[in-house]
């Protein structure tokens, strides 16, 4: 099979590799073999392809070359493993699997059979590619804070970073659950983050999110975590309020320190800012992706009901993951980027 693979780290147009004889991996118990149609790429993808996050992967076994990297899965099952009974081979599904040394970067990738469902009809292989990663890590910065689906309805959210792939999303849920959505945006994105159905952009290169935004029940971090103090600033105090983000130390003092004094670090800062918060009331969490499967049919139901839509920026083949990767690290895609597998 077609694979993109890194044998090493470093910049994409260095160590990447598309092969045509890589080995198509075989579905264990409770998992799916799935023929790839499209993944996306993800900025996560990008940072491990530099380094990051080596020294945790290692401790959980899935770190080494060559890798293969990617989460997002959309296309058809082709085989099932044992114990798999929810899904059968023909079915079109989509997802988004853990990290591992066998990514969705290829024409064929397994993943465990919980982390796809079957893909809505409303959606394209391709537009299905673009969710799942990036919704359900989100989802678990909104879950941190303290942010529930029965309970959203007349909520005020504020998401930093409205127009990238994981802003585009989620913008839409939190909208469909009945939330009032703030967001930044560059000039070039304020109109898609209005259409996307955001109550208010604020510019971020003009204006100061601060002097507009006050009392809201929670705020998201999806770019920059040197606004924090900022966007706890805006939020109110008391039960139900908090603040949950995407950018944290966690990963990268590991990286620098190891497992013990680094792990050892971002708990005692972890702790210590929670805290600060717990004294006014509020939540406040540190999150990475993790699956979700309600979450995930939730999503897919809005997506059906025509109320989230896939939000696409550039579509580039398989062979051209490396452009890919670089248009992504410029930071200026409105929505996803696409991988088109074939």
């Amino acid at each position: 099979m077609r694979a993109a693979q890194i044998g090493r780290f470093g910049a994409a147009q260095d160590v990447f590799e598309v092969i045509d004889n890589a080995p198509i991996p075989a579905p264990g118990p409770g998992e799916v073999l799935v023929r790839q149609r499209a993944t996306s790429v993800n900025p996560i993808d990008c940072r491990r392809r530099g380094g990051y996050g080596h020294k945790l992967m290692r401790l959980r076994g899935i770190a080494g070359f060559p890798l293969t990297l990617g989460n997002d899965v959309s296309g058809d099952i082709v085989a099932v493993g044992p114990g798999v009974t929810s899904l059968r081979a023909g079915e079109a599904v989509f997802g988004a699997k853990e990290p591992s040394r066998q990514g969705t970067y290829a024409e064929y990738c397994v993943v465990k059979a919980d982390q796809v469902i079957r893909k809505p009809d409303a959606l394209s292989y391709a537009e299905a590619a673009s969710l799942p990663y990036a919704f359900l890590s989100a989802w678990a910065a909104l879950r941190a804070a303290g942010f529930r689906p029965e309970t959203a309805a007349g909520k005020r959210v504020f998401l930093q970073g409205g127009t990238g792939g994981t802003g585009v999303v989620t913008l839409q849920v939190c909208k469909a659950l009945g939330a009032h959505v703030a967001t930044t945006a560059g000039p070039a994105g304020m109109d898609l983050c209005r259409e996307l159905g955001a109550d208010q952009v604020i510019n971020y290169r003009t204006q100061d999110f601060t002097g507009y935004l006050h009392d809201y029940d929670h705020a998201i971090c999806l770019a920059d975590q040197a606004e924090e103090t900022k966007m706890l600033s805006i939020l109110r105090s008391g039960p139900g309020a908090g603040y949950g983000t995407l950018v944290h130390p966690l990963m990268p003092l590991v990286d620098d320190k190891g497992l013990l004094r680094g792990g050892a670090q971002a708990a005692a800062t972890l702790v210590s800012r929670r805290l600060a918060q717990v004294r006014r009331g509020r939540r406040y969490g540190w999150a990475l992706f993790k699956p979700d499967r309600a979450a995930l049919e939730m999503l897919a139901r809005l997506t059906g009901e025509g109320k989230v839509k896939a939000v696409i920026d550039r579509t580039y083949a398989l062979s051209d993951i490396a452009d890919a990767q670089d248009y992504v690290e410029r930071g200026r895609s409105k929505g996803k980027v696409v991988l088109s597998i074939g």
